[in-house]
């Protein structure tokens, strides 16, 4: 039995990052980048105005008021060759590209138009209001780095260097097995001493919420044959997770099945309650998770091992959950503490970790809380 640190540690070292495959933007959103993507356009292309308005020469307005004559109108998205001389503007829009012979622009607020003519009521500094060439992008830049966890804006910055797709690490695919005569899936009622399979469809879950593909395999009832056949199907996805079997009783076959696939333990059991008895190796040069039957411990043990190899596979870099500190004041106890009950998890905020030496935790201690990711978000607004 090893302690958890050790345990992880064995974990992480065990899990590699998976290969690359190009994907459209969109689909890379909460994805790792696998290479640098580098800009061959600039952004914006040209100068541009930043608001609704008139192209100027700072010259003409640099005191106020000012009279000017107005030679060109200019909507987004059309460009006029008609320059801004002396005395003479150009009424423009967001987005419009800055004439030739401006060097700033006037809001149209600060401004009154009679016909042609335009009265400036204020002065207007150079390079008022013009967003300059190249100001987001530059050629040659990197705009997306490998390692980068793909956001809203990188998929924006992406579209506007025209790139549609993007080379980011792949997805693991996680074969569940649970083990077990019996379970029973979830549409079949339960008879005298079966147990619906709900330890898949949590695990399933889990999977899918740290960015893998999970694929539930059917129940291998509590015979040798059928759980080598299983794990047989199990190794052709990038991770294993099993749940059952791992203990020592007569029936816990999944061991012996493993050792007839050549399975390279690496450790079993952890000083940890609820989940001591894990399994972690490699199965066939993939990782192999053998989690306790019982669906709180599988949970905890998938969040505290699995979870972070299913980041790490991913090419994260920050693969834990996070932890904040918590001083214990007056607590109230779930109503069952078994580890057999799954709904004493549902709706948590996290887990806290106590000392194994200590039968019952004092209050005014403080002690580390690992918690969802969810669970640091705000009821209430942050300004």
């Amino acid at each position: 039995m090893i302690p958890v640190g050790e345990a992880l540690a064995r974990v992480l070292e065990a899990t590699p990052v998976l290969g690359a495959e190009r994907t459209a933007i969109l689909a890379a959103l909460g994805r790792v980048a696998a290479a640098d993507v580098v800009s061959r356009r600039t952004v914006p292309a040209a100068p541009y105005s930043a608001m609704d308005g008139y192209a100027v020469r700072h010259t003409d307005v640099s005191a106020a008021p000012a009279q000017l004559r107005i030679v060109a109108v200019e909507p987004a998205g059309t460009v006029v060759t008609t320059a801004v001389e002396r005395g003479t503007a150009v009424k423009l829009f967001t987005g419009s590209v800055i004439p030739p012979g401006a060097d700033a622009v006037v809001r149209i607020e600060d401004c009154e138009e009679d016909g042609d003519r335009l009265l400036v009521r204020a002065p207007v500094p150079l390079g008022a209001n013009i967003r300059a060439a190249g100001e987001d992008v530059e050629p040659g830049q990197v705009v997306l780095a490998r390692g980068t966890v793909v956001g809203p804006a990188d998929v924006g910055v992406l579209a506007s260097v025209g790139r549609s797709s993007v080379l980011v690490h792949q997805r693991p695919r996680v074969a569940i097995l649970s083990t077990g005569s019996e379970l029973v899936e979830v549409d079949d009622v339960p008879g005298p001493g079966q147990v619906v399979n709900s330890n898949a469809y949590g695990l399933a879950a889990a999977v899918r919420e740290a960015g893998g593909e999970p694929v539930v395999l059917p129940i291998a009832p509590d015979r040798l044959d059928e759980i080598r056949a299983s794990v047989a199907q199990a190794a052709r996805a990038d991770v294993v997770v099993s749940t059952g079997g791992v203990s020592v009783g007569d029936l816990d076959f999944v061991k012996d099945a493993l050792e007839a696939a050549s399975f390279e333990r690496l450790f079993w059991r952890v000083a940890q309650k609820p989940g001591k008895p894990l399994l972690f190796g490699r199965l066939a040069e993939r990782p192999f998770f053998g989690l306790p039957g019982n669906p709180v411990s599988a949970l905890v043990c998938f969040a505290l091992y699995v979870r972070p190899a299913l980041r790490r596979l991913q090419g994260h870099r920050r693969v834990h959950l996070p932890v904040v500190r918590a001083r214990l004041a007056i607590a109230t106890a779930a109503r069952s503490q078994s580890s057999g009950a799954l709904s004493a998890l549902g709706g948590g905020a996290g887990l806290l970790v106590g000392a194994a030496e200590l039968a019952e935790l004092p209050a005014g201690a403080s002690y580390p809380v690992v918690v969802a990711e969810s669970a640091l978000a705000r009821e209430t607004p942050p300004f």
